[in-house]
C-alpha cells in the first residue's frame, strides 16, 4: 500500500507553559508522513530551503518516508512558524509566519507519485490540493487537511476542492 502526502515541512519555534524550542521540524507533511510511516509506504511532496539539511531529512530516512519530491531550493529559505500555546495545547496562537520558499510551492509529482493508491493533502492552499488531486486521478481514497484561513479567505474553491474529493 502506498500513501502520498503533500503539504508543508516546515522550522517551527513554540512555546508552551512547559518548555520552549525555537527550532523544530514542523509542517502538515512532516507530521502526517512521520505518524503514517507506521504502516503504508509513504512519500511526502514539500518545499524547503537551503537551511533543510541532512538532520532534517535523516528525521525522514528513518521513518522510511520517501523524499524523492521533497524539492529544496538551495538559495531559500524554509517556511517557518512561530507559535504559543496555552495550557490547554489545544489553544494554539500564531506569533508569526514566514511563508519563504513556501509562498512559491507548486506540488511536483514523480510518475511514481501520481500512481499512488492513498493520498493525503495536508494543510496547502486549496487550489494546490486540488491540483494534486488531478494528477492522481485512480487513488483509492484521498483526505485532506484544511483550516480556518482557508475556510475563511478561500471558500470557494475550498468548496471545489471537497467536490472533487468526494465526488471524482
Amino acid at each position: 500500500m502506498s500513501l502520498l502526502v503533500v503539504g508543508s515541512v516546515a522550522f517551527d519555534a513554540v512555546e508552551t507553559p512547559f518548555g520552549r524550542r525555537e527550532q523544530m521540524l514542523g509542517g502538515s507533511a512532516s507530521h502526517f508522513s512521520i505518524s503514517a510511516s507506521f504502516f503504508p509506504n509513504v512519500a511526502v511532496v514539500a518545499v524547503g530551503g537551503g537551511d533543510f539539511g541532512a538532520e532534517e531529512r535523516a528525521v525522514f530516512a528513518q521513518h522510511n518516508v520517501d523524499t524523492t519530491d521533497l524539492e529544496v531550493i538551495p538559495d531559500g529559505k524554509t517556511f517557518r512558524w512561530f507559535g504559543r500555546y496555552e495550557y490547554d495545547l489545544n489553544v494554539a496562537h500564531t506569533l508569526d509566519t514566514h511563508l519563504n520558499v513556501f509562498a512559491g510551492f507548486e506540488p511536483k509529482l514523480s510518475d511514481g507519485s501520481k500512481k499512488s493508491r492513498l493520498v493525503f493533502l495536508g494543510n496547502i492552499q486549496p487550489d494546490l490540493q486540488r491540483g494534486v488531486r488531478q494528477q492522481v486521478p485512480d487513488a483509492e481514497l484521498v483526505a485532506l487537511d484544511t483550516m480556518n484561513l482557508w475556510i475563511q479567505t478561500e471558500r470557494a474553491e475550498l468548496v471545489k476542492l471537497l467536490f472533487d474529493v468526494m465526488f471524482g
